[in-house]
């Protein structure tokens, strides 16, 4: 059977998008290969600290994160650079080790009807009927796929190389539809 030809990306308007913390220039400035070393000496520190902690609430890593994080951005502020903004920074860091990542402002906001994650770097929303390309970006696949599977596993559901495709319905309703490698060619 003939396979139909790949959807085109979403047309963006040119119509700005609220980002909430993560419109920061400053925080753009700050590499990828340091936000990744971040992430892996957060995973570190917090294994010396807590082995139990996927046992633990969020109200309880929440500020155990935020404070290895101030302590691993003041370790690489020479890496980080003088212009970025630390405060957002951690952030947004935070948001990604325990939350949404970047979705988080844009689920809270109720005139987004949809996000979609077209691949870690690009991630666009529906607002009032409009489709607009967000500045927002996640560190790299690993952390979408972290989202995802924060987003399915409640549901009873499971994302991985043998079930690489998701669709469900959130309890509040929304819909939710998830790809990941091998199906999803630039990411999931």
């Amino acid at each position: 059977p003939a396979r139909p030809a790949p959807a085109a990306a979403p047309a963006a308007t040119k119509e700005p998008v609220d980002q909430g913390p993560y419109d920061v220039s400053g925080t753009a400035m700050v590499s990828v290969e340091v936000r990744k070393r971040i992430h892996r000496l957060l995973l570190e520190n917090l294994d010396r600290a807590s082995r139990d902690r996927n046992k633990m609430d969020e109200r309880i890593m929440r500020p155990k994160v935020r404070t290895a994080l101030r302590r691993i951005t003041t370790e690489l502020a020479a890496d980080i650079g003088p212009k970025a903004d630390i405060g957002a920074l951690i952030d947004e860091i935070t948001d990604e080790a325990l939350g949404l990542g970047p979705l988080e402002r844009l689920i809270a906001d109720e005139l987004v009807s949809e996000i979609m994650v077209v691949e870690p770097h690009i991630i666009y929303v529906e607002r009032r009927g409009k489709i607009s390309l967000t500045a927002l970006k996640f560190t790299d696949d690993e952390a979408v796929r972290a989202v995802i599977e924060r987003i399915v596993t409640p549901l009873g559901r499971r994302i991985d190389e043998s079930t690489p495709l998701v669709d469900a319905r959130l309890r509040d309703g929304s819909r939710v539809n998830a790809i990941i490698r091998p199906l999803a060619i630039k990411g999931s």
